[in-house]
């Protein structure tokens, strides 16, 4: 937004000294105000609301950086507080978009309050992982909406991951399991996967896989022999992502997850434990997994069996 701000402010400039806008084309056209309130200026709030000038000041909301809402005549204060003439004028609360209106909005009217102005979330937030699930823009952001709200800053945190799991607590406990991503130890951040105002991209062939492969490079392929499970199936079909018991962060133990797919009848003691014309029996015995020889699982450029060898 305060890109957006600067570029704008000369219009801005010649409309204010042009005399007053008229309200119009903004967030504040879904609420019932007079309809002959006009846009003024943040500026002239200030002469009653100063405290509320110190909270903002020096931020990217403040009156003095004028951040003007795309396509819209509001700046500031009149951004979310609507047309202040009247209010300027006789002080009647009833005349702008009071705290009232404010603390009655629903799901939708607190997404489109703030991105009115952060309009590159729009597209994003739009089917995100936050959207309609009641969270708002403030409850993450609470350093820059004056709403009482429950989160903490995120500076308040030893590390930025930690302001996620205020909320999203149960994967505190992945994330203290034997074999992890390291987030607590502030060796990765959740941002590092998820972005809160986007969901896994869709326009790609397994957006969570790329995720996963933005780190994992060496997964990525191509191979000559690809494994069907990789080609077809995402990384959480056999990996927990926060955090598991089992090494390699396996969902379960290594033979068990192999098997729940290469499955034969004669896989028993009485046909030696026989598996794709391979004797197993041997290798069993001494308590072995399957990938301790198939050591390529996702893909090799040598065997089809994913040997090295």
């Amino acid at each position: 937004m305060r890109s957006s701000a600067l570029t704008l402010i000369p219009a801005l400039l010649l409309l204010l000294c042009s005399g007053q806008v008229v309200a119009g084309g903004s967030f504040a056209d879904g609420f019932d105000y007079p309809a002959d309130a006009t846009y003024v200026g943040s500026d002239s709030c200030l002469d009653c609301h100063e405290e509320v000038a110190d909270l903002y000041a020096h931020t990217p909301h403040s009156v003095e950086l004028a951040p003007l809402v795309p396509g819209g005549n509001a700046t500031s204060c009149e951004a979310c507080h609507g047309p202040g003439s009247l209010h300027v004028d006789d002080e009647e609360v009833d005349s702008i978009i009071n705290a009232e209106m404010l603390r009655g909005m629903d799901d939708n009217q607190r997404d489109d309050m703030c991105l009115q102005c952060h309009n590159t979330q729009h597209v994003g937030w739009s089917g995100g992982p936050h959207q309609g699930t009641g969270i708002s823009c403030a409850d993450c952001h609470a350093d820059q909406i004056h709403f009482k709200v429950e989160a903490k800053p995120a500076n308040a945190f030893r590390n930025e991951s930690e302001f996620c799991i205020q909320c999203h607590t149960s994967q505190v406990t992945d994330f203290r399991l034997p074999f992890r991503h390291r987030v607590l130890e502030d060796q990765i951040m959740c941002g590092d996967c998820h972005d809160p105002h986007n969901g896994f991209p869709t326009n790609t062939w397994n957006g969570l896989n790329e995720t996963c492969l933005g780190c994992h490079t060496e997964m990525a392929g191509p191979f000559v022999f690809e494994h069907d499970g990789v080609q077809s199936e995402d990384c959480t079909t056999c990996h927990k992502p926060h955090g598991s018991t089992h090494d390699k962060m396996l969902i379960t133990d290594g033979n068990t997850l192999c098997l729940q797919c290469h499955y034969e009848s004669s896989f028993n003691a009485d046909d030696s434990w026989e598996l794709a014309e391979t004797n197993h029996g041997g290798l069993l015995i001494n308590e072995a997994r399957c990938f301790d020889c198939h050591t390529e699982i996702h893909g090799s450029n040598v065997a089809p069996s994913f040997r090295d060898q």
